[in-house]
């Protein structure tokens, strides 16, 4: 497990250089990069289709993130795709197959790869706006380039129309690819958030026929907390509010727009009240761009957060292109995967703590967590305890 684990965090942290033998049936039989909402790659490639994602030899899903100096390439020999490393085969990966509605249309023409992507194995992802405000005066966070993207790549609508985005939803779930779905975008003025989530959702129940929606939406604390009852009645799953970094002079060093238009303390309410409408057990979630700020406040924040019954999604971070931080060096793999263990004993404890809480199923899965290690993490320790209880 330990050698997979850190192959993951290598490849997120350094990226992979691919020959071009091994993009054959990228774009046809095996998913190609769609930019929902961020650039992840260090180099922009505009002139070739490039695999999304890729398969491990132990089932683990990585993100791909091109960078031409990375140590490792992806390689074709014979049939099988390996990563070599000075000249040496390290692994066989897979690439990710293409679902049937990446070759389909909406009712009004609307490529479906324009509208939303498969994440992983099984998520739909969609953002419902493909900008955010803070970038107006260049208070956008550091290491995001959401508006940056569009400007990059033709393939992702910024704004789309809730009945184009439920078609697409509805095409994923009905053909079995996904399990469930995310939703999210950049910060809007004012308060439109709640209304405009809800307009989807309700897309999403009419075309999926779900009554409850298994899926999250990732958003903006609401002016009104109370406001948060209006996406529950929908019968959505659970909710994120990302803080990015746990230490309040990080977040304002590191998200400046966040800081002014929100303020920290709004975000730590809002996940306060979203637990008490959602529950805990995973429903109510923060993402964290983890190795920006020291792991020993990233571990304080995530034992009280998950004291509080919200859950961490600690993202294995390497600077993109666009982003403020781009070439910033990141932590080692090894700190990654470190930091994951110790973050992966704390929500295993209150995982447990939870277990009498109704449908205590997270909201996020090892299937389509391309870019954390957690999931993988804590899926192998219940297989470890699955095999002792046998």
């Amino acid at each position: 497990m330990q050698a997979d684990l850190l192959l993951k965090a290598r490849l997120l942290v350094d990226g992979v250089q691919i020959a071009q033998p091994a993009l054959a049936g990228v774009g046809e039989i095996y998913k190609e990069q769609v930019h929902h909402l961020f650039e992840y790659d260090f180099d922009l490639h505009h002139s070739h289709v490039c695999p999304t994602e890729m398969r491990l030899s132990n089932g683990s899903v990585v993100q791909v993130r091109l960078n031409s100096r990375s140590p490792f390439v992806v390689q074709r020999t014979g049939e099988t795709l390996v990563i070599v490393e000075d000249g040496k085969e390290i692994s066989e990966i897979e690439w990710l197959e293409r679902p049937d509605f990446y070759n389909q249309k909406t009712s009004t023409g609307i490529p479906m790869t324009q509208i939303a992507e498969l994440v992983g194995e099984d998520c739909i992802a969609v953002s419902h706006t493909n900008a955010c405000q803070t970038f107006a005066n260049g208070k956008q966070c550091a290491f995001c380039n959401m508006n940056f993207t569009p400007k990059q790549y033709n393939d992702v609508l910024v704004k789309k129309r809730a009945a184009e985005v439920g078609e697409v939803v509805g095409a994923a779930f009905n053909q079995g690819v996904a399990h469930h779905f995310e939703i999210t975008g950049g910060i809007l003025p004012g308060n439109r958030e709640i209304g405009i989530l809800e307009t989807y959702l309700e897309a999403f129940r009419e075309t999926t026929g779900f009554d409850h929606l298994p899926g999250s939406a990732i958003m903006t604390p609401p002016d009104h907390l109370d406001d948060l009852e209006r996406l529950k009645r929908t019968g959505l799953h659970g909710v994120g509010f990302n803080l990015e970094c746990f230490d309040p002079a990080f977040f304002k060093a590191v998200c400046p727009g966040k800081e002014e238009l929100i303020g920290y303390e709004k975000y730590r309410e809002a996940q306060r009240a979203a637990v008490d409408i959602f529950g805990a057990g995973g429903k109510v979630f923060s993402g964290f761009v983890a190795g920006i700020e020291p792991m020993e406040l990233l571990l304080e924040g995530v034992q009280e957060l998950a004291e509080e019954g919200v859950a961490s999604v600690p993202m294995v971070w390497s600077p993109s292109s666009g982003t403020r931080f781009h070439k910033h060096p990141p932590p080692q793999a090894e700190w990654f995967v470190e930091m994951s263990e110790k973050v992966s004993s704390i929500m295993v404890r209150h995982m447990k703590r939870d277990a009498d809480v109704p449908n205590p199923k997270p909201v996020r899965c090892v299937g389509c967590q391309n870019q954390v290690l957690i999931h993988d993490i804590i899926q192998s320790q219940l297989r470890l305890f699955r095999s002792f209880a046998a």
